[in-house]
């Protein structure tokens, strides 16, 4: 489940997130995935996907790295669902308040 904004840990490093200024701006957010233990979950395929109420469609994706943080390519803002997959975890689809995306996108996985 989402956790939201993180409070921070110093042993994550900084936020790379952008958390869009307008309705219509683009973002760009940084996402962390653990398991239920709190470990980083690495080599998660995340996608997030955007539709704004005139139709436009956009959508962004990566992999998470070795802290299991991933730094999405910005993103039109829209209707945000977040999408992730990752090898032993249960796939999680969730949805993201743009207003959150200024902070890492904390996520926990259950194991399959």
């Amino acid at each position: 489940m989402a956790q939201g904004p993180s409070s921070r840990d110093k042993n994550e490093p900084p936020s790379q997130g952008v958390a869009p200024r307008l309705k219509t701006a683009s973002a760009a957010p940084t996402c962390a995935f653990f398991d239920e233990d709190g470990n980083p979950i690495r080599n998660a395929y995340v996608k997030l996907e955007s539709t704004r109420s005139d139709g436009f469609f956009c959508e962004s994706w990566g992999d998470t790295n070795d802290r299991g943080m991933v730094a999405l390519p910005p993103i039109h803002m829209g209707s945000l669902k977040l999408k992730v997959k990752a090898k032993g975890y249960r796939p999680q689809e969730l949805d993201v308040p743009a207003s959150e995306l200024g902070d890492p996108v904390r996520v926990t996985l259950k194991k399959k």
